[in-house]
């Protein structure tokens, strides 16, 4: 008998209810007579949540860290998140949030990685990796179909089990199988009208008895109803504390509602966790976290449009510059809720003074023009027609505006309005073109927003995100061509809302009725309706993607092209690898991701780049065998720069002896046209 069981069996169920609940909202209970200390669990996604005096670390939001397509970001990202979490004594950190960006409307989608299952979860496994290896614990929330804030306490998402599992759940799996999370984080909604700290098909059929999943669930705080139902469905830590847990469960277990076993395995799977060794903070440096915050931010700005060649920004070319917006002096980091950083203030660096480090030579003025928080829809402005700001912008070379999200459109709790960009920016960036000046636009929003009044007045674009303390300087040596911009979009821009997709519900439910159309799956179909595309970004250089090759060994199947950088600076390019099913008898997608890669080539550099193809990157979910199955027939395998820049395609013919089960047990039968599996 192990050490847990042992002590549970000395436990009295008052005991044990102690432990399913918090001592407060940050903290599990100790009982020190069995050796149990006290744990600390504290928000957020992108830094430790504690008061200013502390000093965290102010890391990108995860949309940001998302548009690095980088998997060793994230795993630096964890990897900083867990010194910030040592030094001051946190044991888990309550994140990273892998729900999917249904829609641009949800007002958390700063905290979430992206549309697409597989950025998702490959984002989220690296971060996971980074800070669970390093002695901190996450939890990984908020499970599941949680992907709107308003009615987010009460809606119920109805969604059918395919489009549930290939989209929803896809990015938990893949974190759950590739990184183990000590603690995943039940979500606060319902899902099919069950509410997901009750529902036992999500909490025990799929994440323990099909993934595999040994480590404990904790409730979203107040998202439990029914501790009794809860504990038996799955859940183990009831958070935030519920003085009553004790005498409910004595109801609970009078009515035959839960069982001992039920309660003795929940505190087993929470034990495990406070048993172990706490992690100790070794030399702590905090003006690397900076550094760190600020590569992170670098490799996550993506450059959407560049034309004449306006960027990068040199001396020679540019004697003066015009600055134009709060946003240059008063960086919007980061979203609002419980995922806010208090970061001392020194270290949120500013763009506008960032660029005149970098430009000594170059003459920058900066006008304000009006505060971000100041939002006008019809309001004409003389005084972007005085002879003064007429004067301001004619004597420069360039104008550089600094846009973005109003601070309130970012956040928990609330939705954002609209994805439209301040009508304010708009104008002011059409009287400064009027006015002879060609306009660089940089942005910082938490998602998608809408660009096609300006797209094509502004000539060059650039999205920097909520990009932490070090964004401010990231931005300026990318602008300044001290860093090659890499990062690529892990949304899509849409021209506008699409009127097809039901949101937000009526308050009791919500209708998943766009299927697995979502994001670029959508978009795909509706070409005309994208601004800019998933997967899109620029660089200062260019690659050329060539001598592509497929071949087949065992069940898999190897993909294999040459990349180049053919350009005049030295760069990093985001493979994507799409995969088209040609013949399916099952409604699918144009094309889907499957797998990516970042590859960083020196200017003239080349590299044989490499995929390996399994049968689940060619499966979907059948809802009547309740199994992934891959169809036999033709694939095509795409390899592009974005979603709709393909550049490389091969064909393969699919063609397996496969054996498939009918019922979720037993009943084996010989197929020639399906695989089957999981």
């Amino acid at each position: 008998m192990d050490k847990i069981k042992e002590i549970i069996n000395k436990m009295t169920l008052d005991e044990k209810a102690q432990l399913l609940t918090g001592f407060d909202d940050a903290h599990t209970v100790e009982l020190p007579h069995y050796g149990i200390e006290k744990k600390t669990l504290i928000d957020g996604p992108h830094g430790v949540r504690l008061n200013v005096s502390q000093n965290c670390t102010a890391f990108p939001t995860l949309c940001c860290l998302a548009a690095s397509w980088d998997t060793n970001l994230a795993e630096k990202m964890g990897e900083g998140l867990a010194k910030d979490c040592k030094k001051h004594n946190v044991d888990m950190l309550l994140a990273p949030g892998v729900n999917i960006k249904r829609t641009p409307l949800c007002g958390r989608n700063f905290e979430y990685f992206s549309e697409d299952p597989v950025v998702s979860g490959e984002m989220g496994a690296g971060y996971v990796k980074g800070l669970q290896e390093n002695g901190v614990a996450c939890s990984l929330k908020h499970f599941a179909v949680n992907n709107q804030e308003k009615y987010r306490t009460v809606i119920s998402a109805e969604i059918d089990e395919r489009t549930l599992r290939e989209i929803y759940l896809k990015p938990f799996q893949t974190v759950v199988k590739k990184a183990k999370p000590e603690s995943i984080m039940c979500a606060y909604n319902k899902v099919n009208s069950v509410w997901c700290s009750e529902n036992p098909f999500l909490l025990t059929e799929v994440l323990r008895d099909e993934w595999g999943y040994d480590g404990f669930v904790v409730s979203d705080w107040g998202a439990v109803h029914d501790v009794a139902r809860a504990i038996k469905a799955g859940l183990d830590l009831h958070m935030p504390p519920n003085r009553n847990i004790a005498e409910a469960l004595k109801v609970g277990l009078e009515k035959g509602d839960i069982t001992q076993e039920h309660i003795d395995k929940a505190v087993y799977n929470v034990l495990k966790f406070i048993l172990k060794e706490k992690a100790v903070s070794e030399g702590y440096d905090r003006d690397k976290q900076h550094e760190l915050a600020k590569e992170i931010a670098t490799g996550s700005i993506v450059m959407l449009k560049n034309d004449d060649n306006m960027l990068p920004l040199t001396e020679e070319k540019y004697k003066r510059i015009a600055v134009i917006g709060e946003f240059a002096v008063n960086p919007l980091i980061a979203g609002q809720g419980s995922s806010e950083v208090h970061q001392a203030k020194e270290y949120t660096d500013n763009p506008l003074e960032e660029l005149k480090k970098l430009l000594p030579n170059t003459e920058i003025e900066y006008r304000e023009m009006f505060k971000r928080s100041e939002y006008s829809d019809n309001m004409l402005w003389p005084e972007l027609y005085t002879p003064d700001f007429i004067d301001f912008i004619a004597k420069s070379d360039v104008t550089v505006v600094f846009a973005g999200s109003m601070s309130s459109e970012d956040s928990e709790m609330f939705d954002r309005r609209s994805i439209e960009l301040n009508p304010n920016y708009e104008r002011v960036i059409e009287a400064a073109v009027e006015h002879g000046s060609k306009v660089i636009l940089v942005l910082q929003t938490g998602s998608a927003v809408s660009l096609e009044r300006i797209k094509n007045t502004a000539t060059s674009i650039l999205e920097m995100w909520l990009g932490g303390e070090g964004a401010g300087s990231a931005i300026a040596e990318v602008l300044c061509g001290m860093a090659n911009p890499s990062g690529k979009l892990p949304e899509t821009f849409p021209i506008s809302l699409r009127t097809d997709m039901e949101y937000p519900g009526n308050g009791s439910y919500v209708s998943y009725n766009e299927g697995l159309d979502v994001g670029y799956r959508y978009y795909d179909k509706h070409p005309q309706e994208i601004c800019f595309p998933f997967g899109h970004g620029l660089s200062y250089t260019e690659f050329l993607y060539s001598d592509m090759s497929v071949s087949k060994t065992d069940d898999e199947y190897t993909v294999s092209f040459t990349l180049e950088n053919i350009g005049d600076f030295d760069g990093a390019e985001v493979v994507q690898l799409y995969v088209a099913d040609k013949a399916s008898t099952m409604p699918k997608p144009i094309k889907e991701l499957k797998q990516f890669k970042k590859i960083f080539l020196k200017k003239g550099e080349k590299q044989r780049v490499d995929f390996c193809l399994t049968s689940e990157d060619f499966a979907n979910y059948n809802i009547m065998l309740h199994k992934w199955v891959v169809e036999n027939g033709k694939f095509d395998i795409l390899v592009g720069s974005s979603s709709q820049d393909i550049r490389l395609v091969s064909e393969i013919e699919y063609a397996e002896k496969m054996l498939y089960s009918t019922t979720k047990k037993g009943g084996d039968m010989v197929g020639d046209t399906t695989t089957c599996f999981g």
